[in-house]
């Protein structure tokens, strides 16, 4: 994983609440990366899953409340310009 990658998603996990154990994974792999370490390849999966599952819950999330807003309020006026003659 190249580390513009990393740093995405280490950034992106910081808008998220995490578990202990979460939070301690996410520790360990920056104090890895500041001292100049690689992670092993299992900790870079493990650090894509959980940004995944993390960004899921909140997009599945959003789409919910965009589709219950939709079918709340369907749009069903047209907006005429005024200034078309």
């Amino acid at each position: 994983m190249n580390e513009g990658r990393l740093k995405c998603i280490l950034s992106g996990l910081r808008r998220y609440e995490l578990s202990e154990r979460e939070r301690r994974f996410i520790w360990k792999v920056e104090r890895t990366l500041n001292g100049g370490g690689m992670l092993a390849e299992n900790e870079e999966f493990i650090l894509e899953e959980l940004y995944e599952d993390k960004t899921k819950f909140i997009r599945d999330v959003i789409i919910s409340m965009l589709q219950r807003s939709n079918h709340q309020a369907p749009v069903t006026s047209v907006v005429s310009n005024p200034s078309a003659k």
